[in-house]
């Protein structure tokens, strides 16, 4: 009797173990599409095209909740296992991590191109049309900061 429930225990087990991986390959799966995503993103700000990149942060936010999704279920599933240890998950957990850090690294060069890109813009629009820089008041004797009237340019930066 006691070898049956002992059996049903580590038939439970197993089962909880293989839902584990079967989510975290399902996690591992959604990161290479979100992976492709942020090359394609990343393409769009190069490239310019506007449209093409809000299709994509659309598509990029829907695999994320996605993503987020199966996070909390593979937390649940994994909280009474110790996965860095265990043969079988730590493979697929290696895996998945390895992607998550490349995510993190597109994310940061994407965001060090956009800011490298906005300052040198900012510092040819402060060359080409300087801003006041003398303090103007208000009727009610408010600052009020000079605003950009106008600018026409004859090419596309």
């Amino acid at each position: 009797m006691e070898e049956k429930i002992e059996q049903n225990g580590d038939s439970e087990i197993i089962a909880h173990k293989e839902n584990l991986v079967s989510v975290m390959q399902e996690e591992s799966a959604l990161l290479d599409k979100i992976l492709e995503q942020q090359t394609l993103l990343h393409n769009c700000v190069r490239d310019k095209d506007w449209d093409a990149l809000n299709r994509n942060v659309d598509n990029l936010q829907t695999l994320s909740d996605q993503f987020v999704e199966l996070e909390e279920k593979r937390t649940a599933l994994s909280a009474n296992i110790d996965m860095a240890s265990d043969v079988e998950i730590s493979p697929v957990l290696s895996e998945v991590r390895g992607k998550l850090q490349k995510s993190k690294v597109e994310n940061k060069v994407l965001n060090e191109y956009i800011a490298t890109t906005r300052k040198f813009l900012q510092g040819v629009f402060d060359s080409v049309v300087p801003q006041r820089r003398n303090v103007l008041y208000s009727s009610k004797g408010q600052i009020v900061k000079p605003e950009l009237s106008s600018v026409v340019l004859n090419q596309m930066i």
